[in-house]
């Protein structure tokens, strides 16, 4: 049998790691969109600048996939720990729920798309600012949904 306290520190532990994936996925989106884009391409020649993307593509998609892999498991941990068993009333939380997964399967996709090589995928490729500001503004709205997902399930509104 699990103690209470046990179960605290294991809903931390997958909420902790939930915020430092999704860190990691929406910071590199920002720093790459606001900082490297612009600064390779006012510095760098384009046989220059499609180098050192390949280079940082090479080293940053195994972040990417980690932190998909970690976002899905926590995700459907803090779930079920958060919602479904502490019996949450469904209205308005699972919709709201819904929307923040739409926005994180977009961006899950979005993100593996601009750091893979498929050729399907090369025209999303050639928008990356375009892709990677979409990439910030849905995870903008997770955050502000995962605020309002917490004070409707710790003000009794659930």
């Amino acid at each position: 049998m699990m103690l209470l306290a046990d179960l605290d520190v294991a809903v931390w532990v997958s909420r902790a790691l939930h915020l430092l994936a999704a860190m990691a996925t929406i910071g590199g989106a920002i720093f790459v969109r606001i900082a490297l884009l612009p600064a390779m391409k006012q510095t760098l020649s384009a046989d220059e600048n499609e180098r050192v993307h390949q280079a940082v593509r090479k080293r940053w998609i195994g972040i990417v996939h980690a932190s998909v892999t970690l976002l899905l498991l926590t995700g459907g941990l803090n779930y079920w720990w958060l919602a479904l068993k502490t019996h949450v009333k469904p209205m308005p939380y699972h919709p709201i729920f819904g929307v923040k997964l739409l926005a994180a399967l977009f961006i899950f996709f979005t993100a593996i798309a601009l750091t893979g090589t498929s050729p399907g995928f090369s025209r999303m490729r050639e928008r990356k600012s375009v892709w990677l500001t979409a990439i910030i503004l849905a995870g903008a709205l997770i955050v502000l949904l995962s605020g309002v997902l917490n004070q409707v399930r710790t003000t009794g509104a659930a």
